[in-house]
């Protein structure tokens, strides 16, 4: 009779840590999520040929994404950001401009790690993939009937931010050789990706 007693007990207790591991390694957020972004680029690149200093611009990034685990999301990334500059120069009273800009286009696949399963989500982040920069010169695209010169290279990426509910802020850094290396500040929102009903 002991060692029935002692058998069940062993059982609930094995039943017991089986059902609280079950509920601790549960999914608490939905798989799928959609990344809207827009935000602000910093260009890492000045000219020493020209004295050109290229200002600040806009992008904007789609960025469907998959949770492997709750902490763990996979995606691809793809997104604009453009960048520029206006030289005026004034001489002999006349004035002359010459306006310089940069655009990248990119395709990136990306992985987040999230430090909890709150509503604030801390990450942090990186990314791989394809980058396409164009450079526009004004003068030159006037003496060579508008074509653009466009170039493909590989790059990388590294970002750190939080999501609060659907609201994600960050700040990424892409690294591009060839002087086409970027800074972006964003600000968007996620479509889907939200906490399961169960753990409301």
């Amino acid at each position: 009779m002991k060692n029935l007693i002692g058998i069940a007990i062993v059982f609930l207790l094995a039943g017991s840590a089986i059902a609280q591991d079950t509920v601790t390694h549960a999914r608490v957020f939905k798989k799928f999520k959609v990344n809207l972004s827009l935000g602000y680029a910093i260009p890492q690149y000045s000219s020493t040929t020209t004295g050109t200093n290229f200002s600040g611009g806009a992008l904007f990034a789609i960025e469907p994404k998959f949770a492997v685990i709750d902490p763990l999301s996979i995606g691809l990334r793809a997104e604009v950001a453009v960048m520029g500059h206006v030289n005026t120069n004034t001489s002999n009273n006349s004035s002359q401009s010459n306006s310089n800009g940069k655009a990248n286009g990119s395709y990136l696949l990306t992985a987040d790690y999230y430090f909890t399963s709150s509503k604030f989500r801390p990450f942090i982040g990186a990314g791989g993939g394809v980058f396409i920069t164009a450079n526009i010169d004004s003068n030159k695209v006037n003496s060579s009937n508008g074509n653009i010169p466009r170039t493909s290279q590989f790059g990388f990426m590294a970002r750190a931010g939080f999501e609060l509910g659907h609201l994600r802020i960050g700040a990424e850094y892409n690294f591009v050789s060839n002087n086409a290396s970027y800074i972006g500040l964003k600000l968007g929102v996620c479509f889907g990706g939200g906490r399961k009903k169960t753990h409301l």
